[in-house]
């Protein structure tokens, strides 16, 4: 009857035990990347009421006898995780994602320089792939961990840059207007003169620009003084943009901002009377008068190709990239990571850039690694081979970007293994009141 108690109480100890699995279960399914676990039982040692014994067939000998064995009970076999891919959900983060398949994210803290050998990287392995780029351009999850991958080889991944035109901007220049006899007005802008017919002082600096550009004006235009106006004229070969100051609250104090953009882009797009360098008739060797007076001219530029990214075979914390051409990162304003873990982002120029690839990490045992706070694995003894590649639909799966995975707990499964463990506890709970009721029948046959 003490074997009964003692095989009720570990049979308890078991159900509870499992009961604890099952309650985490339930208390994570709203856990991004958690993954169930399960709790198996296993019956407990066993003692031997009566040996076995081998039988003889020779005359006068017995026959065999089996042995007979009482258990004392239940106890834990193991708790193994189910690692099988949750559902996706939508996120309206760009950078967050999710893998479909069986591969894990590496992340944690920097590792100087890059590596190759993923178990003695001291890193984590993780599910979850909420992910974004700090203050210093690393992609980082929102445990603060940097996140793994293959970097861009130096000088590759660089954008097309597109050719762009001459310009010849002139900031708050004085118009001048003097009488030019005969009906005429003489009107100096940026140093160049150009007598005109005309009567109001727009007309008149629109006249300036025509006769400057030895072109017929054919169209912007504003109306009214004292205001700040924007103009846009096409003459010629050229566009002349530029916003239109005029502060007429004293006899000629009046100035312009005039941007002159030449129509063709390239380098030869200065070409022509009024982008000649040195020219009798250039405008870009002419000073700016007045105090506050400015000018400046921005030589047109040929377009120079894009290189196609290349990627280093080592692993390192992804990082926006530089831009050769002015010695800083990008400025990213939009992301995106495509399903081979190529993460690309959009500049402020509208150029598509290149950041870097995600590495999944394959794991031969994924029960060999052990949890620990957060949604991170460490690396345990008996995880097998582990190894970084690059996402490609196999084993390791593809990167769904814009997703997140939800835990793969089955809620109808947990409601049903809580019933049958609160039933097998409710069992073993019986058996000690059973237990307890014969000893109280021995003890009473005393009297």
């Amino acid at each position: 009857m003490v074997r009964s108690m003692v095989a009720a109480v570990a049979g308890l100890k078991s159900h509870q035990s499992k009961m604890d699995v099952i309650g985490n279960n339930i208390a994570n399914v709203n856990t991004w990347g958690y993954k169930s676990f399960s709790y198996n039982f296993a019956d407990s040692m066993y003692a031997n009421s009566t040996n076995s014994t081998q039988g003889s067939a020779r005359a006068g000998e017995a026959g065999g006898r089996n042995a007979s064995q009482v258990g004392y009970g239940s106890t834990m076999s193991s708790i193994t995780n189910e690692f099988g891919t949750g559902a996706p959900s939508p996120s309206s983060n760009p950078l967050d994602c999710m893998i479909d398949g069986t591969g894990f994210f590496l992340v944690g803290n920097m590792v100087n320089g890059s590596f190759t050998n993923v178990k003695d990287s001291g890193l984590y392995l993780s599910r979850v792939g909420i992910f974004r780029v700090d203050s210093n351009g690393y992609l980082v999850d929102d445990q603060r961990s940097y996140v793994y991958g293959y970097a861009l080889q130096e000088g590759s991944g660089i954008p097309e840059v597109p050719a762009t035109p001459a310009s010849y901007e002139i900031t708050d220049a004085p118009v001048t207007i003097t009488d030019g006899g005969n009906g005429t007005w003489n009107v100096t802008i940026a140093g160049i003169t150009v007598n005109t017919q005309q009567t109001t002082t727009e007309e008149m600096v629109k006249d300036w620009i025509a006769k400057v550009a030895g072109k017929t004006y054919t169209g912007g235009g504003t109306t009214g003084d004292n205001q700040t106006r924007f103009l846009n004229y096409n003459i010629g070969f050229v566009d002349w943009q530029g916003e239109f100051k005029m502060q007429a609250t004293q006899p000629g104090d009046i100035t312009i901002d005039l941007t002159i953009t030449s129509k063709m882009s390239g380098a030869d797009s200065s070409e022509g009377n009024l982008y000649q360098p040195g020219g009798t008739d250039s405008i870009f060797n002419v000073g700016v008068q007045g105090a506050n007076a400015q000018m400046k001219t921005t030589e047109g530029q040929e377009r120079e190709a894009g290189v196609r990214a290349r990627y280093e075979s080592e692993l390192s914390a992804l990082r926006i990239p530089i831009d050769p051409k002015t010695g800083m990162q990008y400025e990213i304003q939009s992301y995106k990571i495509n399903e081979d873990g190529t993460i690309v982002g959009v500049d402020k120029e509208n150029r598509t850039i290149t950041i870097g690839k995600l590495a999944l990490v394959i794991v031969e045992n994924p029960n060999g690694l052990e949890k620990t706070d957060g949604y991170y694995y460490t690396i345990g003894a008996n995880a097998g081979d582990v190894s970084a590649t690059e996402a490609n639909g196999g084993p390791a799966g593809v990167i769904m970007g814009g997703y997140l995975e939800m835990a793969n707990v089955d809620l109808a499964n947990e409601f049903s293994n809580m019933i049958t463990c609160q039933r097998g506890f409710q069992a073993n709970s019986k058996i000690i009141t059973v237990t307890d009721e014969m000893l109280q029948e021995l003890v009473s046959m005393k009297r």
